[in-house]
């Protein structure tokens, strides 16, 4: 396990850096990341590139036993570079407005820029040459946070290559027209140098060509990448390389990151909990965690990730945290899969824009709180770094994400509110109460080792995603999916068949209507008649009220599910329902009367093959998907952690035994009911039939006393 934080020598006296890096072996630490905003110190001038300092600063950090990522300062251009004598030269990025980014901040030139390009990749490879070699450098990191400070440029080196991105994508202007449905608006363009680089802000662009944008500038991004992770490899360096994303899975906000990571070596991110809510829910944390492992799957290198960026302290503006957080979230990365945790920062800094964004020292750079919880989880990681590098992790559930329809509902929503995060979110959440693991996949050949696949908002569709699905089902797998479901092609156009499309065999339903209900409102009472209690607890305009259907037996495809015991109650959809008509599929939920799609279906179950397909025709609560997976997985019978209290177990097998990290995200005792004997492996306590969590604790369980 490797374990320290982000390190910024160049921030602090040379004569404090022996200082630092004996605090930090006192710790725990054995890596530290370095470098990724010093591009003015590595190459003060043009071709100038002076190491001397970073030289320095590593031998006093190997003298303790740390290691080093290296980042590329891409991050930081410097002032020389950026305030460009020739204009042709300047590579600043262009807001949406026209207005060039200013000189000073971060990530502020275009990675498009030809200039800008060819600097970063001499950059990357000067790096890589001279550490190809050095015994302390374990990996470099590509750039920082790549497209979180704002992806879409709009210089005129952008707008030239989307034109040439298109044209290689459609071949002539008339398939473009065609394909996007140009027509509409009297939008059809007369060659590709007519195309604009849309923007965001203007109202009713062309879904498809909109969509196409995001492609291409993930596409780019994804070039930047590759070009400086080449330049690396080429000088002679062989460590691994990585990059950390932020803010993963923002749909039209973020770039397709899975393309980020496929010439790279090594799945990293930066994972700021308290920036998901206050307090943070540990199944929101685990989402993205399971989206970084991934990554690490979908590009093969089958290797755990790297935790970047761990917070230590609260982000600037934030309530402070409890020290002890800072243990639980970083055991919370080893858990889900990181065998490199790195908090940020060391110590925080006395000036710039993060000077309130703490790190694990405060401005004075003496030991406190923080220090004292991050040296010990660093001294019980290191105990057990043998122990936490043999854990295995099989699921049998994952959730499957699609990035271009989590882009395509961003950038051109059908109603207001609809948020594919949220809904992947209840999913998995609803999993793992079960004491379950789940995965989360972006590649549709790897759906048979599952047993159940959720696909949260699937809109996008084509003919080999839904080859795939039906075979997935037919085989005996389950397969659940939302309201959207293949409601477009992969030009955002609307087949010519009624939704679900290509998989309506599989889902035994037929959409006939929608609505957006982000102003539904209950009907007048008397027309409620007995959905009345119904809508009596509903407190918010914009939700219906859900009705569970009671099955006649005699008319149920299995016996599994007759009588309906996977929901019971009534529960609440908000935001959109689609209006089902069924087919081969029965009906376990409906609307009440008096919702816009009264007495239609909102869940149906469908027979195909030797599997079960689940259509969930609204956004539902969480109650209802809690219910709905209660009743599809099997639960962990040796572990029953207490009802309504963010407890989080994370089931894995230590050869082919089973062991559990059980995770108090609760600022109280929580008490823990357990089957027969275990071993707390991080504490070295035994427990029977129960153990006690202190606010903030961690265990990891084997079994024997």
């Amino acid at each position: 396990m490797w374990y320290g934080s982000a390190y910024y020598p160049e921030h602090w006296p040379e004569a404090r850096w022996s200082t630092d890096a004996e605090l930090m072996r006192a710790a725990g630490f054995n890596v530290v990341r370095i470098g990724e905003f010093a591009w003015n110190r590595f190459e003060p001038a043009e071709d100038q590139f002076e190491f001397g300092w970073i030289d320095r600063a590593i031998d006093i950090l190997s003298k303790q036993g740390i290691r080093v990522v290296i980042g590329t300062p891409t991050a930081g251009p410097p002032v020389w570079l950026v305030n460009a004598e020739a204009a042709e030269d300047d590579c600043r990025q262009v807001y949406e407005d026209g207005i060039r980014w200013e000189t000073g901040a971060r990530s502020m030139c275009c990675p498009g820029h030809p200039r800008f390009i060819d600097r970063s990749a001499k950059a990357a490879a000067a790096l890589g040459a001279h550490f190809a070699d050095h015994p302390s450098i374990i990996g470099f990191q590509i750039d920082n946070e790549i497209g979180m400070y704002g992806h879409r440029c709009y210089c005129g080196h952008c707008v030239r290559m989307f034109r040439q991105w298109l044209a290689a994508k459609y071949g002539t202007i008339d398939q473009l027209n065609r394909r996007l449905g140009m027509i509409f608006g009297s939008a059809e363009f007369r060659s590709f140098d007519d195309v604009p680089l849309p923007r965001l802000r203007q109202d009713l662009h062309n879904p498809g060509l909109l969509l196409d944008s995001w492609r291409f500038f993930s596409d780019v991004y994804a070039n930047y990448v590759r070009i400086q992770a080449d330049a690396i490899r080429e000088s002679g360096a062989a460590q691994p390389i990585t990059t950390n994303v932020c803010h993963m899975f923002h749909g039209g906000g973020c770039l397709d990151e899975t393309k980020l990571f496929e010439p790279l070596d090594i799945v990293g991110w930066d994972c700021y909990p308290s920036q998901f809510g206050s307090p943070p829910k540990s199944s929101t944390v685990g989402l993205l965690h399971a989206i970084a492992r991934g990554f690490s799957t979908r590009h093969g290198s089958g290797h755990p990730f790297w935790m970047l960026e761990q917070q230590s302290g609260s982000p600037a503006g934030g309530v402070a945290c409890d020290p002890r957080q800072s243990r639980l979230w970083a055991w919370q990365s080893a858990a889900h899969g990181a065998d490199m945790i790195l908090y940020f920062r060391w110590r925080t800094c006395r000036f710039g824009g993060e000077q309130y964004w703490r790190g694990i020292l405060d401005h004075e750079g003496k030991a406190n709180d923080r220090y004292r919880v991050v040296a010990q989880t660093g001294h019980e990681m290191a105990a057990l770094s043998g122990t936490l590098s043999r854990l295995e992790r099989r699921n049998d559930a994952a959730i499957f994400l699609d990035y271009e329809s989590l882009a395509s509902i961003s950038l051109s929503s059908p109603g207001g509110g609809l948020d594919c995060r949220a809904c992947a979110e209840k999913m998995f959440d609803a999993i793992v109460q079960m004491a379950q693991g789940c995965d989360v996949i972006f590649d549709s050949t790897d759906l048979k080792r599952y047993k159940l696949i959720a696909a949260p908002m699937l809109r996008l569709m084509d003919e080999e995603l839904a080859a795939r699905l039906s075979e997935f089902v037919h085989g005996g797998g389950t397969l659940v999916v939302t309201a959207l479901t293949a409601s477009l092609d992969r030009d955002h156009v609307a087949p010519e068949a009624r939704p679900p499309w290509l998989l309506q065999d599989v889902l035994g339903v037929k959409q006939f209507e929608w609505s957006s209900l982000s102003q539904a409102t209950a009907p007048p009472k008397e027309r409620l008649g007995e959905a009345a209690d119904a809508w009596q607890h509903l407190n918010a305009v914009g939700q219906v009220p859900v009705e569970a259907v009671n099955l006649d037996p005699a008319s149920s495809q299995d016996e599994n599910i007759s009588g309906n015991p996977l929901l019971t109650g009534i529960y609440t959809c908000s935001t959109w329902c689609d209006h089902l008509h069924l087919e081969a599929a029965q009906p376990l939920a409906r609307f009440a009367a008096g919702s816009p799609a009264a007495d239609c279906p909102v869940l149906t179950v469908n027979r195909y093959g030797d599997g079960k397909a689940y259509y969930i025709a609204g956004m539902m609560d969480g109650r209802f998907h809690a219910d709905l997976f209660c009743s599809l997985i099997d639960g962990a019978g040796d572990i029953q952690v207490p009802d309504g209290k963010d407890v989080e177990v994370v089931a894995l097998r230590d050869a082919g035994k089973p062991v559990y990290f059980i995770l108090n995200h609760e600022s109280e005792l929580q008490t823990v009911v357990l089957d027969g004997a275990w071993r707390d492996m991080i504490g070295n306590v035994s427990y029977r039939d129960r153990l006690v969590l202190e606010p903030y604790g961690v265990c990891l369980l084997t079994t024997g006393e």
